[in-house]
């Protein structure tokens, strides 16, 4: 139902029709949606507390900044194996991800944001969480027009009381925003918006990254719209927890030392709240010893979380063992002729064996 609303217009200079005190739900006969001077628009409290303005003249809103996000997932685990204690440490900072949005909103002075659906992870999430993240919702002062996935939070009206200041949206994708439409499809949630140019469709990326390397991007989307019309869109990363795939070239290392040295070198100035994936390349000698299992425990101390995958190749010269009668010589020219082993099986078999002859630790 729209109700007809006539004459309203907002200046910087006037606030005649805002009331800081009532909920924008509950302004010009309590509707959500407003008729205004013969143009069907969606009325928020575009007062932001800056004091910053998008005001309405006629049928639009001549100026406003939106910011546009999606996909925080709160109560998915992700891909990662994670120990218990940091999978709970993880649940609990979506809760920061999600005020640290909203304060960027905020800070770059958007007068409203669009939750384009993925606040939530479908099924159950823990009421915990479910209140908390409601609950930040409606911290920031921001008006929040979030859009749900067709199977997030379905049970959302007899698990909490939204916020004054949050609208929800079920169907149409219509953000209240006139220049942005959201789109929810298969495998994506898209933003629809229409620029002077024409309609640019922009996929919106998690607003915390769900796992390495393509599932690593982390941004919403700022949008400014003047007239009706989108006439900036800047993405802005915004990761909590960035998703970092760090390479490390360990050939220069001749001894176990200064492949530590080289490790340390690669990842400094890595943020401790880093989800780091550390990758061994290389040719390395089959005497270099390297316990990348205990490397992988130092640095989850260090970030948030850690893991290692050692692709180094073993550095042998041809009939380099040749004349070498010893066990681990013999060890090697097995495994070396074995041609139903793919090379990164030849390295971890005698990486193995050189450990376990030399008294080491069987680690890869």
């Amino acid at each position: 139902m729209v109700s007809r609303v006539s004459n309203i217009r907002f200046s910087l200079k006037s606030r005649n029709a805002y009331d800081a005190k009532k909920p924008y739900n509950q302004l010009y006969c309590n509707k959500k949606t407003a008729q205004i001077d013969g143009g069907a628009a969606l009325y928020r409290r575009w007062a932001s507390p800056s004091g910053d303005f998008g005001f309405w003249q006629g049928k639009k809103a001549l100026r406003m900044r939106v910011l546009v996000c999606a996909n925080l997932l709160i109560g998915d685990a992700g891909v990662l194996s994670m120990p218990a204690d940091i999978l709970q440490q993880w649940h609990r900072d979506k809760i920061d991800a999600l005020a640290s949005v909203l304060e960027l909103a905020r800070a770059k002075g958007a007068t409203a944001c669009v939750m384009a659906g993925g606040l939530f992870a479908e099924g159950f999430v823990p009421q915990s969480l479910f209140e908390k993240a409601i609950e930040e919702l409606g911290a920031h002062e921001v008006p929040v027009t979030w859009l749900p996935l067709e199977r997030e939070a379905l049970d959302l009206n007899t698990r909490v009381s939204l916020p004054a200041n949050v609208a929800v949206v079920r169907e149409g994708g219509d953000s209240g925003i006139e220049a942005i439409r959201i789109v929810h499809e298969a495998e994506e949630i898209a933003a629809i918006i229409d620029t002077a140019d024409g309609t640019s469709r922009r996929t919106l990326s998690a607003m915390e990254p769900m796992g390495f390397g393509d599932q690593a991007l982390a941004d919403v989307l700022l949008v400014d719209v003047e007239n009706g019309s989108a006439v900036n869109i800047e993405e802005i990363p915004c990761a909590l927890h960035p998703f970092v795939t760090k390479v490390v070239d360990m050939s220069s290392a001749s001894s176990s030392g200064e492949m530590l040295a080289v490790v340390q070198a690669a990842i400094d100035g890595i943020g401790e709240k880093t989800c780091l994936r550390l990758v061994l390349q290389g040719s390395i000698n089959l005497s270099s010893y390297f316990n990348t299992s205990k490397l992988e425990q130092v640095l989850s101390g260090r970030f948030f979380y850690a893991e290692v995958a050692n692709e180094c190749a073993i550095n042998l010269e041809e009939g380099e063992l040749d004349t070498d009668v010893s066990l681990l010589a013999e060890f090697v020219r097995m495994v070396d002729s074995d041609d139903s082993l793919s090379p990164s099986e030849k390295t971890r078999i005698m990486r193995c064996g050189w450990n376990a002859l030399n008294g080491k630790e069987l680690a890869e």
